[in-house]
């Protein structure tokens, strides 16, 4: 099976035949030359034929298309049943990857991460205001190729961790050869992928606020002034006819652009450099990596710096011993948010362009009487050269392996794998403007240790009778995570230049915890097929996790996966243009990886009296049990004319019971919430992926092929213990996905008078202006339903052109902030908010408009509270990665000393199109559902060369 699947109209089809035919006897590849091996569990590896269960390889031809730094943001549109996104586009930054939908509540519902067979850490473990991805301080040009795996028998080998999916990466290792060296570099720049949500200028916003004026004075006759035109409301409110502060902004000289003071163009490069080769006894693969990554806000970045030895020793014929050894430096500095107002993306929104950065003499401007800009804001572009949020991770990682050939079908497998990672944050805010203020200046810093250890035994046994292939694989796995943390916070500096936690003279807080989690399992796996005609896999494995109660701790995961290739039998195998027919299977039972606890639990941080006070912190709850994962996945493989063409169908139900959820408690009971099993739910779903060679060649001839893959999903609830869940703006019920938007119906402006106008029901039919008097329903699910990706690779005499695009249909996506930016005149003489409304408001000449007529003061009956006004369709299309390269001929080689060179252009998320003309943000936020003005998603230019010698 391979990723770079593709679609072909009839007569494609038709023509790929016809040339296949034709050129069948200068075709010398055959299906068995050209097998592709998959790594499943634990450094196991399969043929694409041998395969009963649901598995998509990326390779590292692909992996170098996609200019990230890490290998989580790889996959989107690369792999069927798998979406991607990214709620913030910090460099450096965790994606949320998603397998076949989501598979719990309060679980963890991302996929585990495998690199040569030992489970490595992911996901974000930083505490303070940073949002670093520990997966980024991998190097991805190590990174040989990909897997997901996603049913049952592929994943349940891994038991209580494979609810979500398992991602197995297999690193590069050295083969027998001379010394090869490869060196790869890059640089370019990096913009916005989307544009986002236009800024008022001072003459938009004066426009607008004079409208609004208008409106609510002669709306209230008590205030004793009436307007009949909007240059009366000018001439007034120059004159200070509404106070000091609507008269500065009507009298200034002033028109800061805030995105143009917060906002620069972003710079990029990556630098690899990697050697390897061997002999009969030893081989050897090293790499070293720099990458730098700036965002387009200022002060936002992250750079990695990391080194890779991997060697594999053939001590005797039956001994073999295998080290990997990783370490990796990587910071990252972020936004240094303090209180939300503080964001630098909310500054373009939320500060007033009638106020300025700078004084005549070139110093910051803010009012010296409280720090503060006109509407009590900051100055975002001082706060980003004199506070910071930075973050630095040290990771290191070793996978030390021996293997014994005990028989010859029998090896035993030794693996040791420690991960040692170290975080350290460090948040300052200046004591002379924004949040620091108040404090007299503020450091919080913070170490976050994690020790990690994974154990395996592992025998493997492999016969092979006339046509019958039997193995069978025995598995003891131990995994321990051994986490330390200790924070410190100090207010009040004496002079902003010195930035030590020391130089705080006011201890304002500190923490420190100490947890170990472990767990161990043992597992049988086992495999058999007849001349590849019909398989047979199966697996069980039991898991002992310590965070259960005893009765709780153990759980038991199995698998079982039947394949039937009809191509290999004799009525098929006859017909030549067919070469895979395989017809497969899978149904188990994973668990899904959970940090709940069912003890009772005090806290004895509380200090009363300067004696130590017990504080209830844990419910106890015997009955929590884990949560588990039935996967069922019927699958189809087609293969045609040496697999130049293949087809790969499935269907899959992923079952989740005992959901895991933290219920809400009265005040009275001394908790918020307690942790309980409270329902079930389903994620089923096709895919459908396609691939095809349609022109073969050398360099020198016209190469293309072509890929396409589709997934659908239906996320739904099934049942519920305690009745519905709703929690603000969602809610959790039978029928509905996990993901459930729950709002207010917004049924547009009424044309008579630009009121407000809401569903009474929260569905369709009668209006109401009365907010309070619409009810909340159901308004869709933050997830796509449709999703998938599409790519293509043209050659000719060396040139080469990439493609990948990359889709997604159904999701819903909601602005968190538009209370405040789409105010309507309530918020709108404090925080501008957007400027999208300028032409598209209610006035007796507009009486078609979008929005609501600006009711200065007042707003316009609540127009501003959260409804589905807000909520957008997330449906897009995006052309994620694009490259045009030249690789030259050997003959213009001779005498430079290279073997290989490439030069190339590429582009990410160079272009994007979304379908509802209202979204301003990144589409791909759908998978988080909401967009918090994080960092934007960054649309990326570069310029390369890859030579080899």
């Amino acid at each position: 099976m391979n990723v770079k699947l593709g679609v072909l109209t009839a007569g494609a089809l038709f023509f790929l035949g016809s040339q296949s035919i034709l050129a069948q006897q200068k075709d010398t590849l055959k299906v068995s030359d050209i097998e592709e091996v998959v790594v499943v569990g634990f450094g196991q590896k399969k043929t694409v034929q041998e395969m009963t269960g649901s598995a998509s390889t990326m390779k590292s031809d692909q992996i170098k298309e996609v200019p990230v730094a890490s290998v989580d943001k790889m996959l989107q549109g690369r792999v069927a049943g798998v979406q991607t996104g990214s709620s913030s586009g910090q460099p450096g930054g965790m994606a949320s990857v998603r397998v076949r939908g989501i598979s719990s509540i309060n679980g963890v519902v991302s996929p585990i991460y495998v690199v040569d067979g030992v489970r490595v850490a992911s996901g974000d473990l930083t505490t303070g205001n940073t949002t670093a991805n520990i997966l980024a301080s991998m190097n991805p040009d190590d990174i040989e190729n990909v897997t997901v795996l996603k049913d049952a028998v592929s994943t349940a080998v891994y038991g209580a961790d494979a609810g979500a999916g398992v991602i197995i990466i297999t690193t590069k290792s050295g083969r027998k050869g001379q010394a090869k060296f490869n060196l790869s570099m890059n640089t370019g720049v990096n913009e916005r992928a989307v544009e986002g949500h236009k800024a008022f200028n001072i003459t938009q916003w004066r426009e607008y606020l004079a409208q609004a004026v208008m409106n609510t004075y002669n709306a209230t006759p008590s205030w004793g002034q009436t307007f009949t035109n909007i240059t009366e409301v000018y001439d007034f409110l120059k004159a200070g006819g509404e106070g000091a502060d609507l008269q500065n902004i009507f009298t200034t000289t002033n028109d800061t652009d805030w995105r143009r003071e917060t906002q620069k163009t972003g710079y990029q490069q990556n630098v690899d450099f990697n050697v390897s080769g061997g002999n009969d006894k030893l081989t050897y693969y090293s790499s070293a990596n720099y990458f730098s990554q700036e965002s387009i806000v200022k002060s936002s970045g992250f750079s990695r710096l990391a080194f890779t030895s991997k060697i594999g020793y053939q001590a005797t014929d039956k001994l073999k011993i295998t080290t990997d050894f990783q370490i990796s430096h990587a910071n990252l500095k972020t936004l240094s948010e303090g209180g939300a107002f503080s964001n630098p993306i909310l500054a373009q929104y939320f500060n007033r362009p009638s106020d300025a950065t700078r004084n005549p003499d070139g110093t910051f401007y803010w009012n010296p009487s409280n720090s503060r800009l006109s509407n009590g804001l900051y100055n975002i572009p001082y706060l980003q050269e004199n506070n910071y949020a930075k973050g630095g991770t040290v990771r290191g990682y070793a996978n030390l392996g021996v293997e014994y050939k005990i028989l010859k079908d029998l090896t035993y497998k030794f693996v040791f794998s420690p991960e040692y990672i170290n975080i350290e944050e460090s948040t300052y805010w200046n004591p002379l403007h924004g949040d620091g203020y108040t404090y007299g200046g503020y450091q919080r810093t913070s170490n976050n240790r994690y020790f990690n250890f994974n154990v395996q035994n592992i025998l493997d046994w492999n016969h092979k009778y006339g046509m019958h292939n039997l193995g069978a694989t025995l598995i003891q796995e131990a995994y321990k995570t051994d986490n330390k943390f200790i924070s410190a916070t100090g207010i009040t500096v004496g002079t902003p230049t010195l930035q030590t936690l020391s130089n705080f003279i006011v201890p304002y807080g500190y923490s420190g915890t100490a947890v170990n989690t472990s767990r161990y399992g043992y597992a049988v796996t086992g495999h058999y097929d007849y001349n590849r005609l019909i398989l047979v896999d199966g697996s069980f494995r039991r898991d002992v996790l310590s965070q259960f109660v005893p009765e709780k701790k153990a759980g038991n995961f199995w698998s079982l996966g039947l394949g039937l290739d009809l191509a290999k039998t004799s009525f098929v195998r006859n017909v030549d243009m067919i070469s895979q027919m395989k017809f497969r299977a899978s149904y188990g039972k994973l668990g899904n990886q959970v940090s709940a606890n069912p003890y009772a639990l005090y806290s004895y941080t509380s200090n009363y009296n300067d004696y130590a006070a017990a504080g209830y912190s844990g419910l106890y709850n015997p009955n929590l049990s884990w949560e588990t994962v039935n996967p069922l996945n019927v699958g189809v493989d087609l293969g045609f004319w040496n697999n130049r063409l293949t087809l790969s169908a499935e269907y899959f139900n992923k079952k989740t019971k005992d959901l895991i959820y933290n219920l809400p408690l009265s005040g009275s009971q001394g908790l918020t919430s307690y942790v309980d099993n409270i329902g079930s739910l389903v994620n089923e779903g096709l895919e459908f992926t396609l691939n095809a060679d349609i022109f073969r060649g050398d360099r020198d001839q016209f190469t293309w092929d072509l890929g396409f893959n589709l997934s659908t999903l239906d996320n739904k609830i099934t049942e519920l213990y305690g009745g519905d869940v709703n929690t603000g703006t969602t809610t959790i019920r039978v029928g509905e996905s996990v993901r459930t938007w729950y709002l207010k119906k917004w049924a547009g402006v009424d044309p008579a008078n630009g009121d407000p106008l809401w569903y009474k029901d929260g569905i369709g039919g009668e209006t109401t202006n009365d907010y309070a008097s619409a009810k909340q329903a159901v308004q869709g699910s933050m997830l796509s339903n449709l999703y998938g990706g599409l790519n293509t690779t043209m050659g000719y005499k060396g040139f080469a052109l990439d493609l990948q695009f990359t889709y997604g249909f159904g999701g819903k996506i909601l602005d968190d902030w538009a209370t405040y930016l789409y105010s309507d005149g309530y918020y709108s003489d404090y925080y501008p908010g957007y400027a999208d409304v300028m032409g598209d408001y209610w006035t007796p000449e507009n009486r078609t408009a979008s929005n609501p007529k600006p009711m200065y003061y007042y707003g316009n009956k609540n127009s501003y509270r959260i409804s589905d006004r807000v909520l957008y369709d997330s449906d897009f299309i995006r052309l994620s990665n694009a490259k045009f390269s030249y690789s030259f001929k050997n003959s213009l080689l001779n005498g430079t000393g290279l073997t290989g060179a490439q030069i190339y252009v590429m582009a990410n998320n160079a272009w994007t199109h979304v379908f509802d003309d209202r979204l301003k943000f990144d589409p791909e936020i759908n998978v988080a559902g909401s967009s918090n003005l994080g960092l934007p998603i960054l649309k990326t230019f570069l310029l390369g060369v890859n030579l080899s010698f």
